[in-house]
């Protein structure tokens, strides 16, 4: 009985303690504590009941972003939900955006520890770098591309803050996306012609492992029509912020697949085959630490 009434004060304490710590202005410092560390929030079905609407999830991205802003200098932004998958979660309203800053790339062939994080997920995705401050006026995908220098391979390499299962797509917007690290890789000039931008829809995006296995094949229209409206989605969500696009940044238009958990020593390659009538690709691979 002493011990059925110990154990009773002590679940119930810490579950009050876990409680007292889910308030909503706890939000942010534990986001950045778990990203600091690597590791997740023990507590997220509590922040599950308190975010209800993309609204206050964006609220909530924007005051992260604001203590990010102060760690690290801003190198782009990240969408997500110009894929069919996550466009397609309850209460998406428009495709999600996060920032991503200097310290989190990393350059082609980067091999990781798997225990860099608790969770360690990766993906294929796709990068734009912006040349010209005029983009932001840009109101077609036409108008953008003049203002685009060239097209990066790029492996987002994420270490969740939380466990997003079921997925959730307002933590997941409040936590700035889970944006963390991501590999780098070869790169194309971009031509400013209409063959050109053709070529970013008809391309083939193909994710494989050094097994052999082909994890994704997907045509590059996968991303929204054209991975390039990721840039005009960027732009929109900048002006509601009253922020631009600055020459330098990167964008990230999305994945070409759900991410992958990372749990054994592997390596990982992504081909995209006909941008321009060019093929690039990235690199990376994951080891255990000894």
């Amino acid at each position: 009985m002493i011990f059925f009434l110990f154990f009773f004060i002590y679940h119930n304490s810490i579950k009050a303690q876990e409680l007292e710590n889910c308030e909503i202005n706890n939000w942010v410092p534990s986001i950045i504590k778990a990203w600091d560390n690597a590791n997740t929030i023990k507590n997220i079905n509590c922040y599950r009941d308190l975010v209800q609407n993309m609204d206050h999830a964006r609220e909530l991205r924007n005051s992260l972003i604001a203590e990010f802003d102060k760690k690290f200098p801003r190198a782009g932004y990240k969408v997500v939900g110009l894929d069919p998958v996550n466009a397609a979660l309850p209460g998406v309203d428009r495709p999600m955006v996060g920032v991503m800053y200097v310290s989190m790339f990393l350059p082609n062939n980067t091999s990781m520890p798997i225990n860099s994080a608790e969770i360690l997920i990766t993906e294929p995705d796709f990068i734009f770098s912006i040349s010209d401050e005029a983009i932001n006026d840009a109101k077609t995908l036409d108008e953008a591309i003049n203002y685009i220098d060239r097209i990066y391979a790029f492996i987002e390499t994420l270490a969740p803050t939380f466990i997003n299962s079921p997925p959730n797509p307002y933590l997941m917007q409040a936590s700035n996306l889970m944006a963390h690290w991501g590999v780098i890789g070869e790169s194309i000039a971009v031509e400013p012609t209409k063959e050109f931008l053709e070529s970013l829809e008809t391309m083939t995006v193909t994710f494989q492992d050094n097994h052999g296995n082909i994890l994704a094949k997907q045509p590059g229209s996968y991303l929204g029509e054209n991975p390039l409206n990721g840039v005009l989605v960027v732009i929109d969500e900048l002006k509601r912020n009253g922020e631009r696009l600055m020459p330098g940044d990167l964008v990230s238009s999305g994945s070409y697949m759900p991410p992958i958990l990372v749990t054994e020593p592997i390596a990982y390659k992504t081909i995209y085959e006909g941008i321009g009538g060019e093929t690039i690709s990235v690199s990376t691979s994951f080891y255990n630490k000894q």
